[in-house]
């Protein structure tokens, strides 16, 4: 008998049926990679080529789909699932050639092995990601409550309803146990399914975020008692079930009192400052797959044992966040919607079956979702909460995602579940998610929020802070780099006993290897800010403001925080602060500083969150443009500073900060009072440009005639710019230490020349941001102007930084008014 190849073997004894139910009986092994076409040889019959086809062609529907929902809101998770099933036996895999050709069961195990992967490691990234010490120390008694309420309502009432309409219901659950874990698992809200699509629609930050957050615990503890009820009845009797039981229990043991000190002592050893080896990073992950191998070896899912060890790994810096630094992306971005990719697959629409069942089964499920709205609805009443919060959170408790999708799948494939039951489940639960999502993103509104609270009474700034209390002051920064020029400052503002300084200080990072947000106190008596979390930076610049506050010259209170989120949102938790604590200034740095620093992916975030802060902060905030070259001698402190003083609500916020600056005996101030002509009725020309004094052969022109609101407007502002001016000269009179210079400037250059007149020896520069329409010097038009930074800074302040004149000046402090209407 002549010898066949292989390949025209396998042709000959693999019989090949592609029904609901196909799986592969018997044959020759496939090869692996193709010898290719010109070997007459198709890649469509060898393993490797197969599984490439079907992750390009899952990627790519995905995105599409995700492209084209994504203006409506709609999550990755649920566009991956919705690409599955476009691909699966629902649309195009109903035709006979596709499936055999892109999914033949013959070679589905490497797909299906990749997608099991991705599961591992992304439940084992996501629990990473949770810290339940954090949150159930941080969960107050509403939170509990309320996730109490949210757990038990739908649990009740989908257990009545599923014994009451039993006979009604798909044959899978009329087995009397199965209505028991459904209802269970239906009813519970897991944090890391909450956290995702929080993040994803950048309210990870916000109040309901927070309260979302710590409202998932009571059904995340609970979610454990299921799992070990269903390890334990998974078993074919009680003598299995028990050992199952104590052998995981054993498991969870070793992990807690044996892997987790191991990990520890990894944290301990590692120089501050200094990264985890990527050995300890590699052997960590390969942990998470001998861990699942464990857990299945012991009778219990593999999937439970990247959770285990993802549960003990210390979230947060350095260990946490290098973990999900180096595998989540590829793991998020490539192996998880391969999961999502082949559990949609195999969801087809047709084994809903028997309408009616199915139906029923879904109305059920439905009626369980309402009740877990309307508990976590009215527990949040009781607690106060306005009822579009209430209403929000309702609908957050009731989100789906990863969780739920391994639950269901996983008990479709040990056949706890028949396919219909897996569909109604399926479906009901991205019905949930296409609603909730879009929902959210169109109720809650955050930015209204804050926007809203400028017009509060509570608005502090720094002209109506009295001059005998307390003044208080939030300063963010991202480094070290910016510390000495923010002490510095804080010691100008003049702390005295009548009127003390106390200063939030926050140190800024953005959130990686965690899910919760996080605002923590600094305590100067322990080695670390967090529980175990390496992070020196923090600790450096905490500490020097500690020892600031003791070595000042004046009273300053120092209150220490370390803020743990994401960019995106960041600006929420500090204008939060600013109205609970009426803090009439905060400075920030500005994010062109942090680029040699942080490289330019992370400015472009803090520039982002310096413009949000800019926009809706309840008070002033202070833009630092920091030369720090000079160090404060803590035996002698000395401070010179200028301010420019044109006009307008936010020079005169520049003014107030230089009045205040001036009761300190060792600053030595010079307020450049311009006053532009255009104001006493000459004309501007809007052509002229900055060449020079002799440039000046046009008057001022002010633009167009203004309207009769607007002429009151602008003698109103006019009047408030004198005013406080002469406050300060007659506060200042017989000061030494401080100098008004006052010029009249008839257009743009001669504004700049004055400004250039200045010294060039001054530790700080301060000026207003904008200012009222009228007194906007529009026609400035000066050499390397860099536009896009006017948003930030202003014209005088874009000008000032993009020319020479700030060559000789170590800072500059743009000062801006938030909360009222913004001229540029």
């Amino acid at each position: 008998m002549n010898q066949m190849d292989p390949r025209n073997m396998s042709s000959v004894i693999i019989r090949k049926t592609w029904g609901a139910d196909d799986y592969f009986i018997c044959g020759s092994p496939l090869p692996i990679t193709s010898r290719g076409i010109w070997s007459g040889d198709s890649p469509l019959n060898s393993i490797f080529p197969v599984f490439i086809l079907q992750a390009i062609a899952g990627t790519i529907v995905s995105r599409v789909v995700y492209m084209i929902l994504r203006p409506m809101r709609q999550s990755k998770f649920l566009c991956s699932v919705l690409g599955g099933i476009l691909l699966g036996p629902s649309f195009f895999g109903e035709s006979m050639k596709f499936r055999e050709k892109m999914f033949p069961p013959t070679e589905m195990g490497v797909f299906n092995s990749f997608s099991t992967l991705g599961a591992m490691f992304a439940l084992f990234f996501v629990s990473v990601k949770v810290d339940y010490k954090s949150l159930i120390t941080r969960a107050g008694r509403n939170s509990w409550v309320i996730g109490f309420s949210g757990t038990i309502f739908p649990w009740i009432t989908l257990l009545s309803l599923f014994y009451m309409y039993i006979d009604y219901l798909p044959p899978a659950l009329q087995i009397k146990i199965v209505p028991f874990f459904i209802a269970s698992f239906v009813s519970l809200t897991f944090f890391p399914v909450v956290a995702y699509s929080l993040d994803e629609l950048n309210i990870l930050t916000s109040e309901l975020g927070h309260l979302s957050l710590s409202a998932t615990i009571v059904s995340d503890l609970m979610q454990w008692f299921f799992v070990l009820l269903v390890a334990i009845f998974k078993q074919a009797n009680l003598e299995q079930a028990i050992e199952a039981f104590v052998s995981t229990f054993i498991l969870v043991l070793i992990s807690i009192y044996g892997i987790r000190p191991a990990l520890v002592s990894i944290i301990k050893k590692t120089p501050e400052g200094k990264l985890i080896d990527e050995t300890y990073v590699v052997l960590i992950l390969l942990g998470a797959l001998f861990m699942g191998f464990t857990t299945d070896f012991l009778g219990s899912s593999i999937l439970y044992g990247p959770i285990i060890l993802g549960f003990i790994v210390p979230d947060g810096p350095p260990l946490g966040s290098i973990l999900v630094e180096k595998g989540e992306c590829f793991v998020s971005e490539f192996l998880l919607p391969l999961l999502f990719v082949r559990v949609g697959y195999e969801l087809d629409v047709r084994a809903m079956g028997d309408l009616r069942t199915a139906f029923t089964f879904m109305a059920i499920l439905f009626a369980g979702y309402f009740a877990k709205f309307l508990g976590v609805f009215l527990a949040s009443l009781s607690f106060k909460l306005r009822p579009r919060t209430a209403f929000l959170l309702g609908l957050i408790m009731n989100n789906k995602g990863i969780i739920e999708i391994v639950i269901y799948f996983r008990w479709k494939r040990i056949k706890y579940i028949d396919e219909q039951t897996f569909a109604v489940l399926m479906f009901s639960s991205l019905a949930m998610t296409a609603i909730i999502a879009p929902f959210t993103g169109m109720l809650y509104k955050p930015r209204v929020r804050l926007a809203s609270s400028h017009k509060q009474t509570r608005l502090k700034t720094i002209q109506t802070t009295p001059g005998a209390s307390e003044f208080r002051v939030i300063t963010c920064l991202h480094n070290e780099e910016n510390v000495n020029s923010i002490i510095s400052l804080l010691e100008a503002s003049n702390p005295t006993e009548i009127s003390p300084i106390c200063a939030y200080v926050i140190h800024l990072v953005d959130l990686k290897g965690s899910s919760v947000p996080a605002l923590i106190p600094f305590n100067a008596k322990q080695k670390r800010i967090f529980k175990l979390s390496n992070s020196p930076s923090s600790n450096h610049i905490l500490r020097a403001f500690e020892n600031y506050s003791r070595n000042s010259n004046g009273p300053v209170i120092v209150q220490a925080f370390t803020m743990i989120a994401p960019y995106i949102g960041m600006h929420e938790n500090i204008c939060r602060l600013a109205l609970e604590k009426l803090t009439p200034l905060i400075i920030i740095p500005y994010h062109e500083n942090q680029k040699h620093i942080e490289g330019s992916l992370v400015a472009t975030s803090i520039r982002g969150f310096n413009a949000k802060l800019q926009r809706y902060a309840p008070c002033t905030v202070g833009m630092l443009v920091d030369r720090g070259t000079r160090r404060m001698n803590s035996s002698h402190f000395s401070y010179n500073v200028a301010v420019i003083f044109i006009g307008g609500e936010d020079d005169r916020e520049a003014l107030a900060l230089a009045a205040r600056m001036s009761g300190h005996a060792e600053v030595s101030l010079c307020v450049l009072r311009i006053t532009l002509h255009c104001k006493k009725g000459g004309e501007f020309d809007s052509t002229n440009k900055y060449k020079g004094r002799d440039n000046c052969k046009h008057k001022c022109k002010c633009k167009g005639k203004s309207k009769e609101g607007e002429e009151e407007e602008e003698e109103e502002e006019e009047l408030m710019d004198e005013a406080l001016y002469d406050e300060f000269k007659i506060k200042n009179m017989g000061n030494a230490c401080v100098v008004c210079r006052e010029v009249v400037a008839d257009c743009s250059a001669q504004v700049m020349d004055a400004i250039q007149s200045l010294e060039s020896n001054y530790d700080l520069v301060m000026v207003g941001r904008s200012r009222h329409q009228a007194m906007e010097l529009n026609d400035i038009e000066m050499p390397q102007l860099n536009s896009k930074n006017i948003e930030h800074l202003g014209m005088i302040g874009d000008a000032l930084v993009s020319s020479e004149l700030f060559e000789g000046w170590l800072s500059l402090l743009v000062l801006h008014r938030c909360g009222r209407p913004v001229h540029k």
